[in-house]
């Protein structure tokens, strides 16, 4: 004789509405929220484990005497998230080892009985926060020796492997777990998205499980809790954290292509606008000590202002400097220009090597300057490292063009437009860098 079939198990209690029953085994009061999907509840006053069964409302399975963790978030504590109201019914606190040091998340169970659960996990050791949901399939897992996840035509690089301990356990799940279960959990990261896999020892079995993680900031979650104070601040890179300077890179590079084609536009304008012409030229002249050289020069009109570039030279040098003092005494007014140019050049032997420095020829720019005649009037200085010598000992080419390029002004806005770019990319770059730190990929492993 065949027994009769067993009455299959509800998955919701009639209406859903919320039980409250007492712990078998402290007797502290436990609220039901999850309904007959529930397998196991642990009371979060002494930790027991206690089972739902139809016709019963509680049955002890195994009595524990342990303290209450405080966790960031409470239990029954409702939130909104992807336009649906969630419960937490149960927390998690997890842990994983490396190098001496152990790494704790909690874990909140959030469920709604209409959409299933999902996972909200505050990373203890880094303050940040990410939502899981759970896959509907398994991800595509390539490569050996640094694999990739491909899920929905992304791709997730591997952040590391890991084994996550229970620490710590409340409330209601759906599945059994015990303070001390572990998991062999590798994750995958393409931020702010990530995913994680999860192998967990069943008996002779296993049991694989896939969650998609979201990065939240904490001021989301807080809103999302209805929450007024302030969440935790984050203190380092988190692995699903988006970067900040990689945001409105399309932008950015189509910013810096529209700068730089007008620059390219206005750089070639202003050369062709400009009417180089040589208004001074001194080739190989000696100017003694106290012997100032005096020559009237003439550009443009008084009503036009124009730039002039000086260019000295002299020679011979070795392990000596030359200096020349230029005056310009305009013939139209009295405020006068100076300018003193300096050349020099040493060399020697150190340690067996021989070095050099300085330079013999030197260039300087007065912008600004008004049109008209001038005397030009220059006086020259020479002297070594330890004295002052005759000035006529030099011979000196001097030479002064009016309405030149001004390159610095031209290449200024060009370091510009380019070294923004490469600013953002070198910070984002840094930003990686503190992110991979922590992987099993880090530079230092």
């Amino acid at each position: 004789m065949t027994s009769a079939p067993s009455a299959p198990v509800p998955l919701f209690r009639e209406e859903a509405a919320v039980e409250t029953v007492q712990c078998l085994s402290c007797g502290g009061p436990i609220q039901l929220s999850g309904f007959g999907a529930i397998e196991q509840i642990t009371c979060s006053y002494c930790g027991s484990e206690l089972a739902h069964t139809p016709g019963s409302p509680l049955q002890i399975v195994a009595a524990v005497r342990r303290q209450q963790r405080a966790s960031v978030l409470p239990l029954h504590a409702r939130c909104r998230f992807d336009n649906e109201t969630w419960e937490i019914i149960g927390i998690v606190w997890r842990e994983v080892s490396a190098e001496g040091h152990v790494y704790p998340w909690q874990e909140f169970l959030l469920y709604n009985p209409y959409c299933g659960y999902r996972y909200l996990l505050y990373f203890v050791y880094d303050r940040h926060w990410a939502l899981g949901r759970p896959l509907d399939g398994a991800p595509a897992i390539a490569g050996s020796r640094r694999p990739t996840a491909r899920w929905r035509g992304a791709t997730y690089r591997h952040f590391q492997r890991s084994v996550a301990r229970v620490s710590y356990v409340e409330g209601e799940f759906p599945w059994q777990i015990h303070v001390g279960d572990t998991a062999v959990a590798d994750d995958y990261v393409a931020p702010p998205l990530g995913l994680s896999s999860e192998v967990s020892q069943l008996g002779d079995g296993s049991d694989v499980e896939f969650t998609q993680m979201e990065h939240l900031e904490g001021a989301a979650v807080w809103a999302a809790f209805g929450r007024k104070d302030r969440p935790p601040q984050p203190t380092a890179v988190g692995p699903y954290q988006p970067n900040p300077w990689r945001r409105g890179r399309g932008l950015t590079w189509l910013s810096f292509a529209i700068m730089f084609v007008a620059w390219v536009a206005i750089a070639v304008g202003y050369a062709a606008s400009r009417d180089s012409k040589i208004v001074l030229a001194l080739d190989g002249v000696r100017i003694g000590e106290g012997e100032p050289f005096t020559q009237d020069i003439t550009f443009d009109s008084p009503d036009r202002l124009a730039n002039l570039e000086l260019t000295a030279a002299a020679s011979p040098l070795s392990n000596a400097w030359g200096s020349l003092e230029i005056l310009l005494v305009p013939h139209h007014g009295d405020d006068a220009i100076s300018l003193e140019i300096d050349v020099d050049e040493w060399h020697g032997v150190d340690g067996g090597e021989s070095w050099s420095e300085g330079s013999n020829v030197r260039q300087a720019m007065i912008g600004g300057v008004p049109g008209g005649t001038y005397t030009v009037q220059i006086m020259a200085h020479a002297g070594t490292a330890t004295a002052a010598v005759d000035a006529s000992q030099l011979t000196w080419w001097i030479k002064i063009r009016r309405d030149v390029v001004a390159t610095p002004y031209v290449l200024l806005p060009l370091g510009i437009i380019v070294g923004l770019p490469l600013i953002f990319g070198l910070l984002a770059l840094t930003f990686e860098s503190r992110r991979w730190k922590n992987s099993d990929y880090a530079p230092s492993n």
